[in-house]
Parts: structure tokens; C-alpha cells; sequence
């Protein structure tokens, strides 16, 4: 190529500012790359920490369910505890006043059974 080949090519492409900015692209691509590789990863980043606050919330919820589904069920058990003590209850007094014959005359201690 001569002088005026690479002449007619400058022009062509912009002239000096076209060079230049062609000159500052070169220079400055694996910067620029580097920025938008950052702007990709702060994205994500931030997809991932409002993902993470959603399980979070969800977690500190089915927590706050779980000690509630707790709490109900120790008192049904407390409940069934009692009745049963109270069942065993009526069972002993019930064997102490009742005969094993039926209209047996002879009970001890008498009780109108």
C-alpha cells in the first residue's frame, strides 16, 4: 500500500478522530470488558441477595407457624395426659365399689350395685 492508499483508508474511516477513537477503543477494550463483567456480576449479586431475603422471610414464617402448630399440640397432649390420669382415676374407684358378681348381695363394702 502506498501513502495514498493509507490516506483514502483515514479519511474513509473518520479521518484523525476517527483514528483516534479507534486508538482509544484498542486501548481501553479489556477495560471496558472488565466493567461490564462487573455490571453483570453486581446483577447478579443483587438477584441472589433479593433471593436470599425471600427465603428468609419464608423461613422466619414457617417458623412462626411451626412454634404456633407446637404450642397446640403440647396443650392437646396435656389435655390427653389429664384424661387420663383422670380415666385411671375413675377405674380404681370404680374396682373399689363394684362387685364382681352381679346383684351379689354379699358385697363388701355394700354400695346399691
Amino acid at each position: 500500500m502506498e501513502l495514498n492508499d493509507w490516506v483514502v483508508l483515514i479519511t474513509a474511516l473518520g479521518g484523525i478522530e476517527g483514528v483516534k477513537q479507534f486508538l482509544k477503543w484498542w486501548l481501553n477494550r479489556r477495560n471496558a470488558a472488565r466493567i461490564d463483567d462487573a455490571k453483570a456480576d453486581q446483577e447478579e449479586f443483587r438477584a441472589l441477595r433479593e433471593y436470599n431475603e425471600f427465603c428468609q422471610t419464608q423461613l422466619s414464617e414457617k417458623e412462626a407457624r411451626f412454634v404456633e402448630q407446637t404450642d397446640r399440640l403440647r396443650k392437646v397432649q396435656d389435655d390427653l395426659l389429664n384424661l387420663k390420669e383422670e380415666n385411671a382415676q375413675l377405674r380404681i374407684e370404680l374396682a373399689l365399689k363394684r362387685c364382681e358378681k352381679k346383684k351379689c348381695g354379699e358385697r363388701e363394702p355394700p354400695n346399691g350395685y
